[in-house]
């Protein structure tokens, strides 16, 4: 068995489900040829393969190191780089909500996001202050995940949201599973769970809504 093999494996335990059978699929074909038409690394992202803010699909080695650098060792690392994460989920769901959602489904969806994960977010918060002694700090080390919309609108905006927060979910699922060796509080394993469930029912909503655009 290769290094890319067993890395897969490793990453599909990690994410099990629906994130599992995404990311296995993308790894398969990404790595089984090097070289990839247009139409097959369009399939890509409708998979959930996850393309750089700058449009580009990344390569496997960069890919892999983005996706294992998702997972924690601990409560408090899973706090702070959960925050992040959700935040660039929510900033980018409101631009969505201003110049997008051109379809009753996609409105729903990324209002939800935006409710569910401030609520996430601000119990995090709270949590960090409790448990640590010290009010939580953005760190500048978060690696954006998705790509810009500024120039975006309508179904178009609403395509590059949907194609992006899939490989997101796919990412905070990882992180959700990666943390459940080291949980000493119930409200994680709580929340972990819900990231879990939550996502993985929003990414096969998500694939469904990007056929229909």
């Amino acid at each position: 068995m290769n290094k890319n093999t067993i890395l897969v494996a490793i990453i599909a335990l990690l994410v099990g489900g629906i994130g599992a059978y995404i990311l296995t699929t993308y790894q398969e074909n990404y790595w089984r040829g090097g070289m990839m038409s247009q139409n097959q690394s369009d399939n890509i992202a409708e998979m959930g393969a996850h393309r750089m803010p700058d449009g580009e699909m990344m390569d496997d080695v960069n890919g892999m190191d983005h996706m294992m650098a998702m997972m924690v060792s601990s409560e408090r690392e899973f706090i702070e780089e959960m925050i992040p994460h959700h935040q660039e989920a929510v900033d980018t769901a409101k631009e969505v909500i201003e110049r997008g959602g051109t379809t009753p489904e996609i409105k729903r969806l990324v209002e939800n996001i935006v409710v569910a994960q401030e609520r996430e977010i601000a119990d995090m918060k709270s949590w960090y202050q409790a448990w640590y002694g010290t009010p939580y700090q953005p760190s500048s080390n978060y690696t954006p995940m998705m790509r810009e919309l500024d120039n975006l609108s309508g179904s178009t905006i609403d395509r590059v949201f949907l194609e992006d927060m899939i490989g997101h979910h796919m990412g905070a699922i990882m992180m959700a599973r990666s943390v459940q060796p080291y949980i000493e509080h119930t409200e994680i394993a709580e929340l972990a769970d819900a990231v879990v469930s939550t996502q993985s029912a929003e990414i096969m909503l998500m694939r469904s809504m990007l056929q229909g655009l």
